[in-house]
């Protein structure tokens, strides 16, 4: 018999799985490590001897620390990723960084909910079980809401200048703020990173991939370019990385690091 949920609704009612998805977990009870492995990497719902998703997030919450339980891990997170995978509300090949944004924060709680669990019984992770698709499309509706909010008003405020005005090419002069070898790392490398998440969101992506040496503009189709995923000129983005370092060395000025 599957181990039965323990999250209770408002009502008091104990959530219960499906009876298609109890009847599934007998199933697969009866079958090894290695063919379960092979079954949950179909991603259709149409290949034959598909997982569910509930069925597959039963058995990682209940599997054993180890290879096995990773591999399934691994599985359903790749399920996520495609059900949060955004999609360019321009039509487009590339998608947005509100969009990439949107993606990133629905896997990322589910992650943190599965490390949770790891821990101690994470409860939330209950509506998973009885229908995963529809808590994942909840955690997107509501990251959607809180992303397409916060970039409406980051165009209400013009991220789209191209000018920098000259106080912000006199307050960033030569600074860089990933070169820093003579500070002290630890203190430095916390401030800065305090710093890069006070900064607008359209900033801190930019100087988020530029610290992951990812390149404004690329003529190598192969190679992503931060002007590529953010949909913006080379110019622009040069424009934004100037106000952030700007800011950055300010904030770091401040607090007597620079």
């Amino acid at each position: 018999m599957s181990r039965p949920l323990r999250k209770y609704t408002l009502d008091g009612v104990r959530y219960c799985r499906r009876e298609l998805v109890e009847a599934e977990l007998v199933d697969l009870a009866a079958t090894s490590p290695q063919e379960l492995e092979a079954r949950a990497a179909a991603m259709k719902s149409s290949a034959p001897g598909f997982v569910s998703s509930e069925a597959l997030l039963y058995f990682i919450r209940n599997a054993p620390a180890g290879a096995h339980r990773d591999k399934l891990t691994q599985t359903l997170l790749d399920r996520v990723v495609r059900l949060a995978r955004p999609t360019s509300r321009s039509g487009g090949a590339v998608a947005s960084l509100t969009e990439k944004n949107i993606q990133e924060e629905v896997v990322d709680r589910f992650v943190d909910l599965l490390l949770c669990d790891r821990l101690e019984y994470e409860e939330r992770l209950d509506f998973y079980e009885v229908n995963f698709n529809s808590a994942v499309a909840g955690d997107r509706y509501d990251a959607s809401d809180r992303h397409w909010k916060h970039e409406n008003r980051s165009e209400e405020l013009g991220t789209n200048d191209d000018d920098v005005p000259e106080h912000v090419h006199e307050a960033m002069g030569e600074y860089d703020p990933f070169n820093a070898d003579a500070l002290d790392e630890k203190n430095y490398w916390l401030l800065l990173d305090e710093a890069i998440d006070n900064l607008p969101e359209f900033q801190r992506r930019i100087v988020v991939m530029l610290r992951q040496e990812v390149p404004i503009e690329s003529s190598d189709p192969s190679v992503s370019s931060i002007s590529e995923v953010l949909g913006k000129t080379p110019k622009t983005i040069a424009t934004h990385r100037d106000k952030a370092f700007a800011s950055l060395r300010r904030r770091l000025e401040s607090k007597g690091r620079l």
